[in-house]
């Protein structure tokens, strides 16, 4: 199956991946249903040997093209965005981590909860996470690897709401090709008037793009018009990926098989 837009999907890495079945299960449906790579929450990057986890996946063809902080973020209580100094410079110090690690598959960062949550003085974590920013891009650039500051709705996240907001918050870094935004169709649905019209104001911004539903399912459980968002994105020009990210509705298996044959009339090629 080749979709018109590169399709992947993102999921938790089990520590002890090898020994789990129902991963290698969950990896051989998406080789089969033609996906063409994961993003990974991985808890303890630290524990992971990277070349066998690039040799693991790499038996079914399904390279890691996202580390997705939040597991770790989670774990660790990190913020960007954090009035605490020494809170936000331990968070800075793991994301220079996480970018020497990613380095690795080649692949991207995405700055969700990494960013931090919900509080007050709104305008001072902007400018902590402004700050944050400005030290860990020189580390992106000079490994080369994309740092996608993902847009999430008022309710998770104090920074980084709309795409407006977004870009302004990477806007003293413009020089710095590896500094991205990525949308969510889940907060966009919260956050925009117009999802079609922020997406084309900040088109060469993103290179990737997060769909899950209005619920926040998977594509296909909810009431987002996917249709017209392809349509858009192919009219536009859009050569980036897409990324599955959601809650699971029945479990991992089924939402994915049956989000996949929504999806696949609307990107078949």
């Amino acid at each position: 199956m080749n979709y018109i837009f590169p399709l992947a999907i993102q999921l938790t890495l089990p520590a002890d991946y090898r020994k789990k079945q129902h991963f290698a299960e969950v990896l051989r449906t998406l080789q089969s249903l033609g996906f063409s790579g994961v993003e990974l929450n991985i808890a303890q990057p630290e524990r992971i040997d990277p070349n066998d986890l690039m040799d693991y996946l790499s038996n079914y063809r399904l390279p890691m093209t996202m580390f997705a902080t939040g597991a770790t973020a989670k774990a660790l209580e990190l913020s960007l965005s954090s009035t605490e100094e020494a809170v936000r410079k331990r968070s800075v110090h793991k994301c220079k981590e996480f970018i020497e690690f990613a380095s690795l598959f080649g692949a991207g960062i995405i700055v969700g909860f990494l960013k931090g949550g919900p509080g007050p003085d709104p305008e001072q974590r902007r400018q902590s996470f402004r700050q944050s920013l400005l030290e860990v891009a020189p580390r992106a650039l000079e490994m080369e690897v994309p740092l996608l500051i993902e847009a999430t709705n008022r309710y998770e996240s104090a920074v980084a709401n709309s795409l407006d907001d977004t870009a302004d918050l990477i806007s003293h870094l413009a020089a710095n090709p590896f500094m991205r935004i990525l949308p969510d169709t889940f907060h966009m649905n919260i956050e925009e008037n117009d999802p079609f019209v922020s997406l084309e104001k900040h088109r060469a911004l993103y290179d990737s793009i997060h769909i899950s539903d209005n619920n926040r399912f998977f594509p296909g459980f909810g009431a987002v018009r996917f249709v017209e968002l392809f349509s858009f994105l192919a009219k536009s020009g859009y050569n980036g990926g897409l990324a599955i990210e959601g809650n699971i509705k029945l479990d991992l298996l089924s939402d994915i098989r049956a989000s996949a044959e929504f999806l696949k009339p609307l990107l078949h090629c």
